[in-house]
């Protein structure tokens, strides 16, 4: 990590953003939405990055009035907030199968992400509060078998347990066995474990982007708070965890600032846009 910190080492800023731009009520403090915007004025790119499809991130996109590719499903989709599709990678059909299997047997909730588009097979009490600001895009379909070919094309599966913490990382060491060299399995809350693609984060969704833009990933500055960030704050020039972050993101980060309630991304831009000027 250099230091002092300069704006101009970096060209392309990513922010994850439950828990890292935004709480609980999932809506962009005012400070916070006027840095971010004056990153365009400055002409420095910058997009969002998670685990979240493009229904329930789109207003943030569109206040922040980003024209890059968005990062989704943790790194398995790029797309614009228009809705067009760059690139999505999928799950290998027999381990969706298998997810399915697994959840089924031990009565776990499972959630399948296709794109944009989210599929449980029942709404329950567990999987309501995860889900509840999800306006468009969430299907209830009955049974998995209701799929039918769209088991070709899931780009993520979830499990959701609000209760027992202690389940899931017993789950996700399951997956772990089960899924070894074909998937990747990583905890994104304590109440969320998933089912990646082979070799898919956010790190190499940046990658990709930065790639595109020309830009160095040790040019990159990026934001998160929970292990999903990890592999993108580790990658990039400059990672950044927030003060509630995660052991691991904590760990990955090269510096950590104040919580995401107190606005701390955006106060540590603003000291950085303020230096600069």
């Amino acid at each position: 990590m250099k230091n002092p910190i300069q704006l101009s080492d970096y060209k392309f800023f990513v922010f994850d953003i439950d828990g890292t731009l935004v709480g609980p009520s999932h809506e962009l403090h005012p400070f916070t939405k006027e840095v971010l915007l004056s990153l365009h004025d400055l002409g420095l790119p910058f997009t969002l990055a998670t685990g979240k499809i493009l229904p329930a991130t789109k207003a943030q996109a569109d206040e922040l009035r980003i024209d890059l590719p968005l990062i989704m499903a943790n790194g398995s989709v790029l797309q614009k907030r228009t809705g067009e599709v760059l690139a999505n990678v999928c799950l290998p059909v027999d381990v969706t199968r298998r997810a399915i299997q697994i959840c089924e047997q031990r009565k776990e909730d499972l959630v399948i992400y296709i794109i944009d588009q989210l599929y449980i097979e029942k709404m329950n009490d567990n999987i309501y509060p995860i889900y509840s600001n999800v306006e468009s895009g969430l299907n209830e379909i009955g049974g998995w078998e209701m799929l039918g070919s769209r088991i070709e094309q899931v780009t993520k599966c979830l499990v959701v347990d609000i209760h027992n913490q202690a389940n899931l990382i017993e789950l996700g060491e399951i997956f772990e066995k089960e899924f070894a060299g074909t998937a990747d399995i990583v905890h994104t809350s304590t109440k969320l474990v998933e089912i990646l693609p082979k070799g898919i984060s956010k790190a190499t969704a940046v990658k990709t982007l930065a790639d595109t833009l020309g830009i160095r990933m040790d040019q990159v500055m990026a934001f998160g708070d929970y292990d999903n960030d990890a592999p993108m704050l580790s990658a990039v020039g400059l990672g950044v965890a927030v003060e509630n972050a995660s052991a691991a993101a904590k760990a990955a980060a090269d510096l950590v600032i104040g919580p995401c309630e107190e606005n701390a991304p955006a106060k540590f831009l603003k000291s950085l846009i303020d230096a600069r000027r």
